[in-house]
């Protein structure tokens, strides 16, 4: 399989690292400007769509028309799309391309890169050869899940977004930790021990204990944790912690309403 990526920024990177290592594949790009990087570089949009089988939509939601607009005046036939373009919905991009054009729309995150990506998936015709080859080929790359279109802004917003989201939390849990005053990258270790331990405790209980179960096994009547959790509910940060994914969701909604 032959795959072509319109453009190469840090999400089209990650999805070639992640899949680099697959046997009998190939690989190829397009961008405005030829980057050091080990895979062929095309000149022309003719020329990566006449080298490719599947091509990645890895441009932003604001550059998408123009390419798509190029893309009308190549040769499609039994080409793939698959478009991770946050906000742009399938029928957009049949708008250019025409209904008969198989396309595939994803929403994954950078974690792709290392195979952990929890990635949405849908397409236009879900049930053809090709979309199930891409499905499949998702599933290598962490966990795969197939979505009605009407739920990509809520999946954007907590997985496409989400492991930034969760850094700005670890990122309030380092600048607290200064008080140590320890070395920078220490702190860094030091948190990266504790979210790996925390995810490992998760991983290994879940599926016998709710989260809430799992919270409460580390809480002692009294103690620290109970004092610090009750300060969260008090004053209801979770709530302000689900305003940040309701935030990201209305944008998406907000992108997909503007030609989306």
């Amino acid at each position: 399989m032959k795959h072509g990526f319109i453009g190469f920024g840090n999400l089209a990177k990650a999805i070639y690292r992640g899949l680099k290592e697959e046997k009998g594949m190939e690989f190829a790009y397009f961008a405005r400007s030829k980057k050091e990087e080990p895979l062929p570089y095309c000149e022309t949009m003719d020329s990566l769509v006449a080298a490719s089988d599947v091509l990645w939509l890895a441009v932003k939601p604001q550059d998408l028309s123009g390419i798509l607009a190029q893309l009308k005046e190549c040769d499609l036939e039994r080409k793939t799309i698959v478009s991770p373009v946050a906000g742009k919905s399938i029928a957009y991009i049949e708008h250019y391309l025409g209904k008969k054009q198989l396309v595939v729309r994803i929403m994954p995150n950078l974690a792709i890169a290392y195979r952990k990506s929890v990635t949405a998936f849908t397409a236009n015709r879900p049930n053809d050869e090709k979309a199930r080859e891409i499905f499949a080929l998702l599933g290598k790359l962490g966990k795969a899940v197939e979505l009605e279109e009407s739920g990509f802004d809520l999946f954007t917003s907590i997985f496409g977004s989400g492991p930034a989201f969760i850094l700005a939390f670890i990122q309030i849990f380092k600048e607290k930790m200064q008080e140590f005053n320890l070395p920078g990258p220490l702190l860094d270790e030091l948190l990266l021990e504790l979210t790996q331990g925390t995810t490992l405790y998760f991983a290994q209980n879940q599926k016998d204990y709710s989260i809430e179960e799992l919270i409460r096994n580390i809480t002692s009547k009294g103690g620290t944790t109970q004092a610090g959790l009750e300060y969260f509910r008090t004053q209801k940060i979770g709530n302000h912690f689900e305003g940040v994914l309701n935030a990201a969701r209305k944008r998406s909604e907000e992108m997909s309403r503007n030609g989306g």
